[in-house]
């Protein structure tokens, strides 16, 4: 094992364990909400959160990645950085207050005023902690990340059970959304160190604006596509369907939430040091595909089979009509693996341009194929994203191709492997559904499922000597050197 291995592995460790909390503390809410708040509340809140996620985009400006992948940071960058994010924040706040109208009349639902004002008040307060949050991922303080994310989740999570308890409805979610910021903001300045200031700068700021405008091109088109579905449904079909689909691609969205939200905040510093050092980046990147599909894959397959007792254990009947959603959009988060690194492994390597012109091509189909499955049915909107995937696909591969010298074939050729344990993970849940059906106990099926399932992976695993293994055996020996002897 290399000495920089060691931070590495030591740093996953921290972010999965953060991961997990958080997830764990997230899950006992959306359970709880899933049988208090309607389908259609939830489709309420999807449009105002959709409008809250692209005026996002702006309010951060890339001035995370800004301060992330900066070659040097100084004391007066950081404070430039915060005055630029604290103008942006409040500018996106006013224009959501100027938007609600608009909104309310083209939806003709007027319960969305309130909700919108509060998600304005979110942006607002939202600066400080974010910057500093991205100091502290910069520096891989992981540990003060934890305790900011964890405690973050802890408030919005009581909050938003307790207000829905309470009758609030769909408020509750923009009311718990303004408290985890507030919490996330307080926390992060409570471990601030003296070397970061807490006073803005408002000028010399033509760097961090230059890069963000570029970066923020690309990031607004990759989230208005990949939230358009909502909106979209909620016109087109009903508010109650985009509740249904957005319950489904929640059920779907559960891998990036458990695995990689822990790793994605790890790989544009990752990279970002390689680069600085010079070193290569085209076997790191192979590696880390054969390590995210060993993972991912079985996790999409299995979630395929078990689609229906999982969303009934999970959030009850009354959202059977979403199992059938699941099954398909498993198959695009499957695809999508497969380039969810590869726009910040370019951006580490300066190549933030390239990104963003391929997102400003490619996204857009994602929307047009969305519009033309909502003509249809949900069925056909989930079979569109699985369509722009492989479009993304394609496109993304070029670009890496011709940005990084890593080819499709090279980045496919890392996926033999987990192909392989895929097809191990998902023999036993698949026969268990075939010859039983379902039994009537979802949580019955659902955990002997996942038990067969995490047998065949393991086996997957062992005999075709995936590289995950090697870290199964590492953890065996830690364990038994731990453990207290029987002799």
């Amino acid at each position: 094992m290399s000495s920089s291995e060691v931070p590495i592995k030591r740093s996953l460790g921290i972010a999965f364990i953060t991961q997990y909390a958080e997830l764990a503390i997230g899950f006992v809410g959306v359970m709880i909400l899933a049988r208090i708040i309607t389908s259609e509340e939830i489709g309420i809140y999807s449009v105002a959160a959709f409008l809250m996620a692209l005026l996002h985009v702006f309010r951060d400006f890339g001035v995370a990645k800004y301060v992330i992948q900066a070659p040097q940071l100084t004391r007066e960058n950081m404070r430039s950085a915060l005055g630029v994010a604290i103008l942006l924040a409040w500018a996106m706040a006013l224009l959501l207050l100027a938007l609600r109208q608009p909104v309310i009349d083209f939806y003709d639902e007027p319960r969305l005023y309130g909700i919108m004002t509060v998600m304005a008040a979110s942006f607002a307060v939202t600066p400080v902690g974010s910057l500093f949050n991205a100091i502290y991922r910069r520096n891989m303080q992981l540990r003060k990340v934890a305790a900011v994310r964890i405690g973050s989740a802890v408030v919005g999570t009581v909050v938003s059970v307790t207000l829905a308890l309470r009758g609030h409805g769909a408020m509750s979610l923009a009311w718990s959304n303004f408290a985890g910021i507030v919490a996330f903001g307080l926390i992060a300045v409570a471990l601030r160190q003296g070397a970061i200031p807490l006073l803005p700068k408002f000028r010399d700021m033509r760097e961090i604006l230059s890069f963000g405008s570029i970066a923020s091109l690309g990031t607004l088109a990759n989230v208005g596509s990949s939230n358009s579905p909502d909106v979209i449904i909620a016109k087109s079909i009903s508010l109650e369907a985009a509740g249904y689909f957005s319950r489904g691609n929640g059920l779907v969205q559960i891998f990036k939430t458990l695995v990689m939200g822990a790793v994605l905040p790890l790989v544009l510093p990752y990279f970002a040091a390689l680069r600085r050092d010079s070193s290569d980046i085209v076997q790191p990147y192979r590696m880390a595909i054969t390590y995210l599909t060993g993972f991912a894959w079985p996790f999409f397959g299995v979630m395929a089979v078990l689609a229906l007792p999982a969303m009934r254990t999970l959030y009850g009947p009354n959202w059977d009509v979403s199992a059938p959603l699941v099954q398909i959009l498993c198959a695009a988060g499957a695809i999508s693996m497969l380039t969810i690194f590869a726009g910040d492994v370019m951006i580490a390597n300066g190549h933030v341009k390239e990104v963003t012109k391929m997102q400003l091509m490619t996204q857009p189909v994602r929307v047009l194929a969305v519009l033309a499955g909502s003509v249809l049915d949900l069925h056909a909107v989930a079979w569109g994203i699985v369509l722009t995937e492989l479009v993304v696909l394609a496109g993304t591969s070029r670009l890496l191709q011709r940005t990084a010298g890593i080819g499709l074939g090279a980045v496919l050729g890392a996926t033999a492997r987990s192909a392989l344990v895929t097809g191990c993970a998902v023999a036993g849940p698949l026969a268990l559904m075939l010859v039983e059906g379902s039994s009537g106990m979802p949580l019955v099926d659902a955990a002997a499922g996942a038990l067969l399932a995490l047998v065949g992976w393991l086996l997957g695993v062992i005999l075709g000597r995936h590289p995950i293994r090697e870290h199964l055996l590492q953890a065996r020996l830690w364990l038994s050197a731990r453990l207290p002897s029987r002799s």
